[in-house]
């Protein structure tokens, strides 16, 4: 489904805009509230007003650590630094907002899990007229307490659901011409539900988008993609994964009471369960008659969700289901929880489909230790005629350690791919990246087929292949290399989700090397496809949004890269490609002033992934906190990240670091080494050459100042990025524009906005024959009259001198007469 859409859910902007202080969105997790409001936010409906969006929290997260997301998140917005104080997280936001009572509108995002979320919103609301709240949630909560009685506060909830129009309009964005019948036929059968709309829109995409569909076959269509997605929410909720089973038995009688739940079998829990299961937004609360109830409370499934449980907890699953639509296999049972569809498969004694979800999800079962327990069950069951000259099963009795007929171990019968991802899969989330690369090494010297002359299913499995290689040489350093095996992955996996991932990853590796125009290109590709079902969503979209925010930066769009930053929201301990996302807060963090905060935010979350600090991963982090470092003048801190580094993207630290400490000859050395060339990165390249520039000034040499500030104004222009300019100090602003060279950017502003590396004061300790020296050559003395004056010889004022330029870090009279100018000598 696309991030935004556009054109629909517009009659419910005028309500948000017109409820100044508080609009309480409420609905299922079939409801669209996020999507409601991420598309409001598109149309900029209230231009004064500074945003701060706060993601759907983790469902086990401390007031302490979502109120200081919340602090964080509003500082960041503000420009201002966040305070170092002893009280609360809490108290240090409203302290923030007194403090700084600029318009402030904060979008609360799923809050349902947020210990007394209520009573907090209440708090902020009762600062002033400066403090707005938009906020989701699955939960009624108590919000109705807070809005009873305020004429500019609204709870949006049951005029969530898709019209007829709004469908067709969603229809059209995902390129699909359907007829009025069609459109109302999905709008009644999907309840109007935005999930479901949006997901039948996708499959009828992945489908033949020109089909016409008569009512039976689009009633397979519609409840299979609907099953998908209600099984994909139960599998997605930590509390309600482990007792799937449960939640379809429960839909049985569709009025759900305590006494009902306490009754289901392997319920340990009833109030556990019953409240898992309307956190989930699963179910809502109705009025019944029935007299079983007893004056209990009662909940209901909503219709839709009634069937669609009802016939995936059938020991008869409708045959014309599977037949038609094998997305249940394809989406959640594959990507989302493959342990669950193969239990369900062993239920039904669908044997074939069992066998199938095994051979298609090796890793995420063998992953899981699934793969062992299930696999045992399934061996008992399978029909004699399904156990013989089959390697599937032969691979499932290597695993769950089952003999043969003579007793003996079975032997391993893995196919070579499955054992190469395996494998490579175990390394990369080690860190093992250069291990990993030597397993590629070996196996993309094989000859690279013309996947146009291949089934889909083999095209598929060699996309998969080489996505897996880029990935490992992506994460261990070799860009070129990495470039290579994602765009055979592209091509290749055309029509499934590989081809999605791989240009997501494209576009980042494209954006690290500062080539913004390729970047976008694949960001483009990426956002073409629409997002994925289940868990994987999370995962594969990190490249292309990490790509988008570094793009963003390059061109000083601090607003898209915040925007897209927020959209990882708080990053899961699995995520790959971790570092790169650091690497983007870092650089954030720096053009809005707040160095600081990214740094303490880079180092909480060092923790998690310290252990996969290697490969690229290690050199993105250590360029980051190196620079936030050198933003907070602590030169020995950034010394110890990077000076030992050689690779591209750690170049502009290092010679910054060496410019800003008052030695431009070290500077003038980095720039001159030609790394970003050698790996084609021109962005890099360019910000080395305007250091480079600025090094060449202070040592005094303006032909060579201007040489490099044309290079640095070329590979800007040719790479499409103008952040370069804005990673020098402030000082060197009147010395670079007196060289007369024509800047893609306005210098002053851009500084006065963006400019944050400042001169860090060295001091120098000299000997008193070493400063006596200093100050001869400051009163324009040379060697020779210097050696008369202290009644030297002219070989002992050689040498004091080869010293005092040691110290100062230049090479000539001249460069240690500017240098003096610069340092604290002592």
């Amino acid at each position: 489904m696309p991030r935004t859409l556009p054109l629909s859910r517009r009659r419910l902007f005028s309500v948000l805009s017109a409820h100044s202080e508080l609009a309480v969105i409420l609905g299922g997790p079939f409801s669209g509230k996020t999507t409601l409001v991420d598309t409001w936010l598109a149309t900029d409906p209230c231009p004064e007003w500074a945003p701060v969006v706060i993601p759907e929290p983790a469902h086990d997260v401390t007031p302490e650590t979502y109120w200081a997301t919340v602090a964080s998140s509003l500082c960041t917005s503000l420009g201002v630094d966040e305070p170092v104080a002893a009280e609360g997280s809490f108290d240090s936001l409203c302290s923030i907002l007194v403090r700084h009572p600029r318009p402030v509108m904060f979008v609360l995002d799923g809050v349902r899990s947020v210990e007394a979320i209520e009573d907090r919103v209440g708090q902020l609301l009762r600062l002033g007229p400066q403090v707005r709240m938009v906020v989701t949630s699955r939960a009624t909560g108590s919000w109705a307490e807070l809005v009873d009685g305020h004429p500019h506060r609204t709870i949006v909830g049951d005029d969530l659901a898709f019209t007829v129009d709004e469908t067709a309009a969603l229809c059209r964005l995902f390129g699909l011409a359907r007829d009025q019948r069609t459109i109302e036929w999905i709008t009644r059968r999907t309840e109007g539900f935005a999930a479901f709309v949006a997901a039948v829109c996708a499959t009828l995409r992945a489908e033949k988008p020109d089909r016409v569909y008569g009512t039976d076959a689009l009633d397979v269509l519609v409840d299979s993609t609907v099953d998908l997605v209600v099984m994909h929410v139960v599998a997605a909720d930590p509390s309600l994964a482990l007792s799937s089973r449960s939640v379809l038995v429960s839909a049985a009688p569709n009025t759900v009471t305590e006494s009902s739940i306490s009754a289901l079998p392997h319920i340990d829990d009833s109030d556990a369960f019953l409240t898992a299961l309307t956190e989930s937004g699963l179910i809502e609360a109705c009025s019944t008659d029935d007299d079983s109830t007893d004056g209990e409370t009662a909940w209901r499934y909503p219709e839709v969700v009634h069937r669609s449980l009802l016939r995936v907890g059938s020991a008869e699953y409708p045959k014309e289901l599977w037949d038609a639509r094998s997305a249940l296999i394809d989406y959640w049972l594959q990507r989302s929880r493959p342990d669950i569809a193969l239990e369900h498969a062993v239920e039904r004694r669908d044997w074939r489909c069992a066998i199938d979800i095994v051979e298609k999800n090796w890793v995420a079962l063998y992953g899981s230790g699934s793969l062992r327990s299930l696999g045992i069950v399934l061996l008992e069951l399978l029909p004699d005629d399904m156990t013989t000259n089959d390697r599937t099963v032969a691979s499932l009795r290597t695993i769950t350690g089952a003999r043969n007929k003579a007793g003996e171990p079975e032997q391993w019968a893995f196919p070579r791919s499955f054992e190469t991802i395996l494998r490579l899969g175990s390394l990369r989330m080690q860190g093992a990246y250069d291990e990993a690369m030597e397993v590629c090494d070996g196996l993309a010297t094989e000859p690279v087929p013309n996947f146009e002359t291949l089934d889909g299913t083999t095209r598929h499995a060699h996309g998969l292949k080489y996505l897996n290689f880029g990935t490992v040489y992506l994460l261990g350093g070799r860009t070129t290399d990495a470039g290579t095996m994602l765009r055979r992955a592209h091509t290749a996996g055309r029509g499934v989700f590989v081809e999605r991932e791989a240009a997501g990853k494209l576009a980042l590796l494209e954006a690290l090397r500062g080539r913004t125009h390729e970047a976008t290109r694949w960001i483009e590709e990426e956002l073409r496809h629409p997002p994925i079902m289940g868990e994987a969503e999370a995962l594969i979209r990190t490249a292309g949004l990490v790509a988008t925010a570094l793009v963003a930066l390059d061109r000083l769009d601090t607003g898209t890269a915040f925007r897209a930053l927020s959209e990882l929201g708080t990053l899961r301990h699995t995520e790959e490609l971790w570092a790169a996302v650091m690497y983007a807060r870092g650089r954030l963090a720096l053009l809005s002033g707040v160095p600081a905060d990214g740094l303490l935010y880079i180092d909480s979350e060092l923790q998690h992934f310290s252990h996969r600090l290697t490969g690229i991963s290690a050199v993105l982090v250590d360029a980051a906190r190196a620079d936030l470092h050198l933003a907070l003048g602590e030169a020995r801190a950034a010394r110890e990240l990077v000076d030992s580094s050689t690779h591209p993207l750690t170049a502009p630290a290092r010679a910054r670091l060496r410019l800003l400490g008052g030695d431009p000859g070290g500077a003038e050395v980095i720039v001159h080494r030609g790394d970003a060339a050698r790996e084609h990165c021109p962005a890099v390249g360019a910000e080395l050459a305007l250091i480079g520039s600025v090094a060449s000034l202070r040592l005094g040499r303006r032909t060579d100042a201007r040489r490099h500030l044309q290079r640095a104004v070329v590979l800007a222009e040719h790479a499409g990025v103008t952040r370069p300019f804005v990673g020098v100090p402030p000082s060197a602003v009147r010395d670079i524009l007196s060289l007369g060279v024509d800047l893609p950017i306005d210098l002053d502003p851009a500084m006065a906005e963006y400019g944050i590396f400042r001169e860090i004061r060295v001091v120098v300790r000299l000997t008193p024959r070493e400063r006596a020296v200093l100050d001869a050559l400051l009163a324009g003395g040379t060697a020779s009259t210097i050696a008369k004056e202290q009644f030297v010889t002219l070989n002992t004022v050689k040498t004091q001198l080869r010293s005092l330029y040691r110290k100062l870090g230049v090479h000539s009279r001249e460069e240690a007469i500017a240098q003096a100018h610069r340092l604290v000598v002592g």
